[in-house]
Parts: structure tokens; sequence; C-alpha cells
């Protein structure tokens, strides 16, 4: 019995808030279309060691899903975060990545399969610089996560059943190919899914996905919608430490609101009008 309640201790300790902060480019010289969704190296380094300061342990997004579900959980006094990085610019390589190593802190990076330099099946991208595709098996061995964070960074909730399944598909085949190893975890580009983008995400085999919803995660989210944290090249020291106690993002809900709901209908009927999804780069 004490066995049994013990284990049942350790499942209730999750995390009450866990910011998941999601970066794009870590850059002084960004291009135009990422330009609002970047920092410079010194701005993340200022974010890191607030993390650090604050006394927060960061782990990956798959340990984060992991250990929400498993029976261990996290011990109650813990503060967790977790650091994404959506697309893989090249300067994930050359700032972000030895930036983290000197703190020790490890990272999840989605990758747009599409456009990373040397990629098996090449789409059109943005005029940044990318990760080259024989980086990924290094950046695993030096302790990053990979995720897939689909192949052409369409608005997936604008396509076709056959072109959302290549969407959700491709990248994890192609990463599982180059990598050896699994691919579990998945983030929606541009934050946009419903109802449908989840089941067939789930259904392509992953374990969790990431969306935005600039809100801390919580316990009892869905696995398929986890809330992200945006950071943006205008966000403020004070609104960074806000997010790392818990406050300043919205609440999650699972429940989509009208407006959502409502602008996809029209993300839709425009992707139909012009015969293609929904993206900045097509």
């Amino acid at each position: 019995m004490s066995a049994l309640l013990a284990t049942g201790n350790r499942r209730a300790a999750v995390p009450p808030a866990v910011p998941v902060l999601l970066y794009h480019a870590i850059t002084d010289t960004p291009g135009r279309q990422i330009a609002p969704y970047s920092v410079s190296p010194a701005v993340f380094a200022e974010h890191l060691s607030l993390l650090v300061g604050a006394g927060f342990r960061c782990v990956p997004f798959g340990a984060l899903m992991s250990g929400r579900g498993g029976p261990d959980g996290w011990r109650g006094d813990e503060r967790i975060a977790v650091i994404t990085f959506d697309d893989g610019y090249a300067d994930f390589a050359t700032a972000a990545l030895p930036a983290l190593q000197a703190r020790g802190l490890p990272s999840t990076l989605y990758v747009t399969t599409g456009w990373l330099a040397g990629s098996p099946v090449r789409e059109p991208g943005p005029e940044d610089r990318m990760l080259a595709w024989g980086q990924l098996p290094e950046l695993v061995e030096a302790g990053v996560e990979l995720g897939a964070h689909s192949h052409s960074h369409p608005q997936l909730d604008t396509l076709g059943g056959g072109a959302l399944r290549d969407e959700l598909s491709t990248p994890r085949r192609l990463l599982e190919d180059a990598l050896g190893r699994p691919v579990t975890t998945f983030a929606y580009p541009h934050g946009y899914h419903g109802p449908r983008v989840r089941r067939l995400t789930e259904e392509a085999g992953y374990a969790s996905a990431a969306g935005v919803r600039n809100a801390v995660s919580r316990p009892g989210e869905h696995p398929f919608s986890v809330s992200r944290l945006m950071v943006t090249r205008d966000l403020t020291p004070a609104r960074f430490s806000a997010w790392l106690e818990g406050r300043d993002g919205r609440r999650s809900t699972h429940r989509e609101a009208p407006a959502t709901t409502g602008w996809r209908a029209y993300r839709r009927a425009r992707a139909v009008v012009r015969r293609r999804p929904g993206s900045d780069y097509r």
C-alpha cells in the first residue's frame, strides 16, 4: 500500500505551470520575414541567465510529456521549463547551442525538413540561412532533441486530408531515416491546428505536439495541443520574468475560441481560392 501511495504522490507532483519557450532565430541580423520573431544572442543569454537564476530545471519537450504521464513525475518543489526552437535556422548551431551548452541546458528543435540545406526534398523557404541536413546527427549527439515541424511549413488546418497526412508523415520519415531513431514530437507551423489536425498528428505516430497559445503549459492540457510562449523581438525582460512566475500568459484551455474557429474558416477559404495552402513562403 505504501508503495502505491508513493507512486501516486509522485504522479501528482507535476509542475503546476511550465513555461515552454518558443524561439526561432538567435541573430543580430535577421531576414525580413523572421525579424519580428528573432532575438539577439545577448538577449538570449540574458533569458538563459534569468532561467538559471530563478532555479529552473530545463528538460526537453519529450521529457516533460513523459514525466507528466509516467510513474515518477516531478518533485513537488521543482521548477521546470522547456526551451524549444522552430524551423531550423543555421544560427541555432552557431549561437543558440553554444549558449545552452555553456549552462548545461537541454533544448528541443523542431525542424521544417524541406527548408534545410541539402534536404532530400527541398521546398521554398525564408531568406535566412538554414541548418544543413548533415548537421542533424551532430545536434543529436550534442544532446538536442529533434522533432518535426512539417515539411514545407503550411497552415496545416487549411490542407485537405491527403496533403495534411503528407506534411505530417514526410518529416518524420526523413528524420528517422537520417537519425536512426524515433521522432515522437511535432510542432504545428504557425501554431494553427484543430481537432482534425490533432487527430491526424496522433495517427501519424507522434506521441505529443506543441502549439503556441502564448500561455504557460499546465497539467491536464491535451498532449497534442501543448501551450508555448512565443519569444519575440519586442519581449521585455519584465514580461519574460512574469512568464517564469507563471503569470502574464493567458490560461490555456482545450476549448477553441469562436474567433479562432472563424479565422480558420477564412484561411481555408482563401487557400481554396488560391489553390495552395497558406504559407509565408509560397
